[in-house]
C-alpha cells in the first residue's frame, strides 16, 4: 500500500508541468499570457514577448480533467483483453523523464501473485474507461491476449549498479565482476 502511496505522489509531481504546459494555450493569448515590461511603438511587434515566456516559471495545476488520470487509480486495477477475460492488473507505471507515461507494468500469469511476471505495455496500448460520473476505473481493455503477454519478454526494472544486494561475504569485484560469464 506505501508503495501504490508513493508511486502515485511521484506520478503526480512529475506529471504537474507537462499537464499545466498542456492546458496554457487555451487560457488566452499568447499576448496576454507575456505582460511586456514596455508597450512597443504602434505599429512595432512584441521583441521581447518570447524572451519573456521562455523566463516564465510553470504554473500550477488546479484541475484534473475528465481525460487525466490518478496512478492510485491505475495501479491495482485489472486490465482486461480483447476477449474480456481478466489478464492481470497494473502494477506500476513508468514515467519518462519528459513527464509522459511511457508505459503500464502488468502482472501477468501465476496465482495470487506466485508465478506471475511483469510486462510493460506502451500507454498508448492501454484502453482506459471511466465509470459514469465517477473518478473510478471502470475497465481497462488492450488488443493482446492472455496467452500473447504471457509469452512477451519479462519488463526488468532499472537497477543502478551500486545498489546489487548481498547475502554475506564480499567478493570485491565490483559490477563489472558481477557479470556472468
Amino acid at each position: 500500500m506505501i508503495r501504490h502511496t508513493l508511486t502515485a505522489a511521484a506520478l503526480a509531481t512529475v506529471l504537474a508541468v507537462p499537464a499545466f504546459a498542456q492546458q496554457q494555450p487555451n487560457s488566452g493569448s499568447t499576448a496576454t499570457q507575456a505582460a511586456p515590461s514596455a508597450q512597443p511603438a504602434p505599429g512595432m511587434p512584441h521583441q521581447n514577448t518570447t524572451a519573456q515566456m521562455a523566463n516564465q516559471k510553470p504554473g500550477f495545476v488546479q484541475n484534473q480533467s475528465a481525460m487525466e488520470w490518478r496512478a492510485s487509480r491505475l495501479i491495482g486495477a485489472s486490465v482486461y483483453g480483447p476477449d474480456n477475460a481478466s489478464i492481470g492488473e497494473i502494477n506500476d507505471v513508468i514515467i519518462g523523464s519528459d513527464g509522459q507515461f511511457k508505459a503500464a507494468v502488468i502482472g501477468v500469469g501465476g496465482f495470487l501473485g506466485v508465478g506471475e511476471k511483469n510486462v510493460a505495455l506502451p500507454f498508448e496500448a492501454l484502453n482506459v474507461a471511466r465509470k459514469p460520473n465517477s473518478e473510478a476505473v471502470d475497465k481497462i481493455t488492450v488488443s493482446f491476449s492472455k496467452d500473447e503477454l504471457k509469452n512477451a519478454p519479462a519488463f526488468a526494472y532499472y537497477e543502478a549498479s551500486g545498489s546489487t544486494a548481498t547475502t554475506g561475504s564480499s567478493t570485491g569485484t565490483g559490477a563489472a565482476g558481477s557479470m556472468k560469464k
